[in-house]
């Protein structure tokens, strides 16, 4: 367990002001175990030093390197800016936590993002179901037959379930 770098600061500020959640890990002590990224309380984190224990604690967030790779955990806290979201219908949902792709004819409710990046897939409620990567710009969403992939599944939660996946961070 290790404070992180100055370049791992840097690629996590940089992530952060991505998905507008600055103040999501503010309350948290952020350390990692070689390229793991971990938020600890900071009572545990201080037992931890005090200690002198060399063990993992905490939920991971994700992994870091060049870039920040979410988990799903680290999604749930980051998931505070509406405009990478998408909200599926009930349909694609049950498609999406099967490991499946949104198609545009699934999509409840769309936020502001550009072709390529990263959001967070959620239901009717508001419930992050994983994390995809856009094939289009949001505003074309309308424009797209109901039969074309908009989304695609990077992960979900349904991969806790299926197996067939295994992955620390998409």
């Amino acid at each position: 367990m290790r404070e992180l770098s100055d370049r791992e600061l840097r690629v996590l500020r940089k992530a952060l002001k991505f998905f507008n959640s600055f103040d999501s890990l503010k309350n948290f002590k952020l350390v990692a175990v070689d390229r793991e990224l971990f938020a600890v309380s900071p009572e545990l984190y201080d037992l931890l030093k005090q200690k002198n224990l060399e063990c993992i604690a905490g939920v991971k967030v994700g992994e870091i390197g060049k870039r920040l790779r979410l988990t799903l955990e680290g999604a749930f806290w980051l998931m505070k800016n509406e405009k990478k979201k998408v909200w599926v219908n009930d349909h694609g949902e049950t498609l999406f936590l099967y490991g499946r792709d949104i198609f545009s004819g699934s999509i409840a409710k769309v936020g502001e993002f550009e072709e390529n990046e990263v959001v967070f897939v959620c239901n009717k409620y508001g419930d992050i179901l994983g994390i995809g990567r856009s094939r289009f710009k949001s505003s074309e969403f309308v424009k797209l037959p109901a039969d074309r992939v908009v989304i695609e599944n990077l992960v979900d939660r349904g991969v806790y379930l299926r197996h067939d996946k295994l992955y620390s961070s998409f």
